[in-house]
């Protein structure tokens, strides 16, 4: 790194989030980031910094506006996010009877040439008038002339109608497969199109059905709204990500048409085809590098699969191909689960890496010592009663949760989970305080990935309509802003077991910043009001310019 800065954003009030910085609100520590290449050069008042200053030098200024680490999504979906930008919108917002959801897909079949796959996306049949989903029959009416596919807004269910099915080879004899269930019509037994659990399935028999122009199209969208938003870094947990998927990224990583930072989870299923491949956990560079193994734990069937005893060899198996795990649990028995499988292996060498030890007693968060080792990861955590916190504490464990799931569905979980269980819904404030290292995410997809929601959320626990989720006994009360924001790039760059290159802002660090107009936060950074409404001016990855607002120059 030269001594020079290629770029200096001056009059900042800089948050560095290093262990002990405060929020500068009132008074700054620092005003000023000198960029040198992709890193951080110096962080320090303007006047002490402006002889970094060449003629070659841009300097911008950031008009007194609160400059921060770029945000990290630690677990979203991006190809699917792309692919959701160009489907057929079928949110709640978008469509509320099935008439509506009908009438959204012929319009876009209408368009379309024959043969031709129409995918819709969004789709909750709770929120529906008529609480159910459109069958295959009622899809082909939509659509007589194209394969249709419809998935659930969850991910976890999709609807295809008979063209669909057909190519998909799912007729009356086909069987479930064991990762999921085929519904079928209660008094002839055929497929009425319904499918959960099935992506990986899915795939594995149609392959790609986008254009490859409708694809970049969506990327480019995604691409646009992630910078928007002062995201400089992502997790894919993908949980059927392969080499194909790890060529996809690359390819979209080295052309520039995804700025932000990718690190890719691998498919359990798949390590074996990454090790053929010389490829193990940590692979790549900083703009793409091969992360966790992912294991599904679902309930969506009724009944846990895997199994325990499944799982903890398949926990076993990722050790000993040199990958720590990245298990999905949501429900509170599957949190436990994962827990008992995590914490059997606990002491058990991942290959080619020093034995794991207790990754939460080092800090995580809080930051006092952070280790170079990777960490095993439960991902959502959703359903999480304090007994439950207590046993995560101690097996050391990485919570990636989703606090954008109470600003975007909270009223729904207020009208339909039982009073003894939402106080113990994405519970932010007790896993912090307990000392779980966290990392945010937003499962994109399924919401929006804006962080602002998200971290609006984790403070006050206020959903869309401005209700509150109750809080569990013990609860402090709710986390500072300035936690929040440390777990949106901190937390995420601990998650990955990069928190020596980024998540702060500090000389040597990869220069990936936000600039935020963070105007309705209280003085002393303790609460949020609006967080939600926060608008990024400018966002930097890698030392460059990536997104201005237009006010700044």
């Amino acid at each position: 790194m030269d001594d020079r800065a290629d770029l200096i954003l001056a009059n900042a009030r800089v948050a560095t989030l290093d262990r002990g910085s405060p929020l500068p609100l009132s008074g700054v520590a620092a005003d000023a980031v000198a960029i040198s290449g992709d890193k951080i050069l110096a962080v320090d008042h303007y006047r002490d910094i402006r002889n970094l200053r060449l003629p070659h030098t841009r300097v911008i200024d950031c008009r007194g506006l609160t400059l921060i680490p770029g945000l990290i999504d630690a677990h979203c979906h991006v190809l699917a996010t792309a692919s959701a930008l160009t489907s057929v919108d079928c949110r709640p917002a978008a469509v509320g009877t099935l008439a509506e959801l009908k009438a959204a897909i012929a319009d876009r079949a209408r368009e379309t040439p024959p043969g031709q796959w129409v995918r819709a996306f969004g789709f909750e049949p709770a929120a529906l008038a008529e609480s159910r989903y459109p069958t295959r029959w009622e899809l082909d009416f939509a659509a007589p002339l194209n394969p249709v596919r419809l998935d659930y807004g969850s991910g976890h269910g999709t609807v295809l109608n008979s063209r669909g099915l057909r190519l998909a080879g799912i007729d009356d004899a086909t069987p479930d497969p064991p990762e999921g269930i085929i519904n079928r019509e209660e008094v002839t037994g055929e497929p009425d199109g319904l499918l959960l659990e099935l992506s990986g399935f899915l795939r594995a028999r149609l392959g790609n059905t986008r254009p490859d122009g409708e694809f970049k199209q969506g990327i480019a969208r995604l691409n646009r709204k992630l910078l928007r938003y002062g995201i400089t870094s992502l997790h894919d947990a993908g949980p059927n990500n392969g080499i194909s998927h790890w060529e996809t990224f690359r390819t979209l990583t080295h052309s520039d048409q995804l700025t932000p930072r990718v690190m890719m989870i691998a498919g359990a299923a798949g390590l074996e085809e990454f090790a053929a491949s010389g490829f193990g956990w940590g692979e790549g560079t900083d703009r793409l590098r091969l992360g966790h193994a992912k294991i599904m734990l679902t309930l969506t069937t009724g009944t846990m699969l895997p199994a325990l005893s499944d799982l903890r060899e398949l926990v076993a198996d990722t050790r000993r191909c040199g990958f720590p795990t990245a298990i999905h649990a949501v429900e509170q028995e599957a949190v436990s689960a994962s827990v008992q499988a995590i914490t059997a292996a606990g002491l058990e060498q991942i290959a080619g890496l020093p034995a794991f030890g207790n990754w939460g007693s080092k800090g995580g968060n809080s930051g006092e010592e952070f280790s170079p080792w990777p960490r095993d990861r439960i991902e959502h955590c959703a359903e999480c009663p304090p007994e439950l916190i207590k046993r995560l504490r101690n097996s050391g464990v990485t919570v990636v949760t989703q606090p954008g799931f109470i600003h975007w569905r909270g009223d729904g979980y207020l009208e339909r989970v039982g009073a003894e269980l939402l106080p113990h819904l994405y519970p932010i404030d007790a896993l912090a305080g307990a000392g779980i290292p966290l990392a945010f995410g937003s499962d994109a997809p399924v919401i929006d990935p804006s962080p602002w929601p998200a971290i609006s959320a984790a403070v006050t626990r206020r959903t869309a309509s401005g209700q509150s989720l109750p809080r569990g006994d013990g609860e402090s009360g709710g986390l500072s802003l300035l936690d929040a924001l440390r777990i949106y790039t901190r937390g995420g760059a601990w998650a990955e077991g990069a928190e020596s290159r980024k998540g702060i802002i500090g000389a040597g660090m990869l220069a990936d910043l936000a600039l935020v107009d963070l105007h309705d936060i209280d003085p002393a950074g303790a609460k949020e009001r609006q967080t939600g409404d926060t608008k990024v001016k400018l966002t930097v990855v890698g030392g460059q310019v990536v997104w201005n607002d237009g006010s700044l120059e």
